[in-house]
């Protein structure tokens, strides 16, 4: 019996020895992959430790080293080079002035600036043509309370009087900004005082505001939803004309309800090589800032120029100028030259929870204590500076109202859709007049580990923006 056990046991001992030798030799692998593998983690563990460190070191040089006032262009790069356990770093830092992405506050009602093209734009005597005008609604506040009611076209007086001019079924929207349109119903078109006046909705009265646009997609004038926009959005419509001008300069004038946003004369159709003007083209204003890029934490002078083209057929008088500076910008004293070398009334006004400073130039700070004359075609600029120190990353606008005299030339088309002889007669510049203050990118590598980040100045501090570990 003693003997069959011994047997028995023997035959176990075979059997442990030879699945032992099956698990010993993945054991042994297994504890050599271990080895291994805690060598890379450990590796890459250290080199994210140290990226991680490098980019510290940026954020702390750009908040406490004024690290950001050795940039002086945007898409300058600079490398900064760092020891993080004895291993050597490096990260590069690229300043970025990108302009705020989306809306802003502006000081007036005006939240949605209409510009307007055609194509084609030159033609010759004596052509029967069909021209597509494109309208591009581009939503440049933040303020999205108060929605787009209506649109009206009054185009050039050379078109009609037959209503005829306008083709039919012509009318396209996109809400992508021009990639892809859809079919837009056709406006209501009347031939007024001179003028064909293309009206969408086609039911729409100023005086009772109905039948404005509506943001119920069951509605038929749920028009695609063309009255709700998102700060930033841009949204055209574009239509045809078929029609045969004379020799001359046609422009063509947009009306945003319910604001009574004016576009200005824009489109020009250039007839028979024409050098005329386009008649009611009234002002023409634009601002520039210089320097236009400024280091965050640094005291600045900055040089606003104000220019005020004549756009018109005959002289215009400027009565008033009325510019907005971005919050914490200050005028300095005595620094107005151009069309006059006064300083201007100042004020504060409580903006989009901010205050800013308003600057005005009026008749007692014009030559003479009179309207400033400017002629047809003519160019006046007004120029004078400014001091800040910001040191919050972003876009600080400018904007400025121009006041002319506007009841000798005031048409009364645009009586007829309710427009003031007071607000045809002002000019906006809508946001111009940029200064930035930068953001950066910042990328730093080792062992494999790449970090790229992004970071923008706060009050008190730095905020960044994306932190992407690769």
């Amino acid at each position: 019996m003693r003997k069959r056990e011994a047997g028995q046991a023997f035959i176990l001992v075979l059997i442990l020895l030879a699945i032992g030798a099956l698990l010993v030799v993945p054991a042994l692998r297994l504890t050599g992959t271990a080895l291994k593998s805690s060598q890379i983690v450990t590796r890459q563990t250290k080199a994210l430790y140290a990226v991680d460190a490098v980019q510290e070191y940026v954020l702390w040089k750009l908040l406490y080293d004024n690290f950001g006032a050795k940039f002086t262009y945007d898409g300058e790069e600079k490398t900064v080079y760092f020891d993080c356990c004895g291993i050597p770093l490096a990260a590069t830092v690229i300043m970025r002035a990108v302009e705020a992405v989306g809306g802003t506050c502006l000081t007036g009602d005006d939240v949605i600036r209409p510009t307007k093209t055609v194509a084609p734009d030159a033609v010759p005597i004596d052509t029967n043509q069909t021209y597509e005008y494109t309208i591009t609604l581009e939503h440049v506040s933040d303020n999205t309370s108060v929605k787009l009611d209506a649109i009206y076209d009054i185009l050039p007086g050379g078109f009609g009087p037959s209503i005829s001019a306008y083709q039919d079924y012509s009318s396209k929207l996109s809400l992508d900004g021009g990639v892809t349109w859809l079919d837009f119903p056709d406006p209501h078109v009347v031939y007024d005082e001179g003028h064909l006046v293309l009206k969408w909705p086609a039911d729409y009265d100023w005086v009772t505001e109905t039948g404005a646009f509506s943001s119920d997609n069951s509605s038929p004038n749920y028009f695609h939803g063309i009255r709700d926009f998102t700060p930033g959005q841009v949204k055209k419509l574009r239509f045809q004309l078929r029609d045969e001008l004379k020799v001359g300069v046609y422009c063509n004038w947009v009306v945003l309800k319910p604001w009574n946003t004016l576009s200005g004369a824009q489109a020009p159709i250039t007839v028979g090589g024409s050098t005329d003007k386009c008649k009611i083209g009234m002002l023409e204003v634009e601002k520039a800032a210089n320097p236009k890029l400024i280091q965050p934490g640094v005291e600045t002078d900055i040089e606003y120029t104000i220019s005020i083209t004549n756009k018109d057929v005959s002289t215009r008088q400027i009565e008033e100028i009325v510019d907005y500076l971005p919050p914490e910008f200050y005028y300095t004293d005595n620094s107005t030259s151009g069309l006059t070398t006064f300083d201007p009334w100042r004020s504060f006004e409580y903006i989009c929870e901010a205050d800013r400073q308003v600057l005005r130039w009026t008749t007692s700070e014009f030559s003479d204590n009179t309207t400033v004359p400017i002629k047809s075609g003519e160019t006046l600029t007004l120029t004078f500076w400014a001091q800040t120190t910001k040191d919050v990353s972003g876009t600080y606008y400018n904007e400025v109202f121009v006041f002319t005299d506007s009841d000798a030339d005031l048409r009364k088309v645009f009586d007829n859709i309710g427009v003031s002889a007071g607000e045809f007669g002002s000019t906006y510049s809508w946001n111009t007049g940029t200064v930035i203050v930068p953001a950066y990118d910042s990328q730093a590598g080792a062992g494999g580990i790449t970090i790229n980040a992004n970071m923008s100045l706060i009050l008190g501090g730095i905020s960044i923006t994306s932190y992407q570990v690769q």
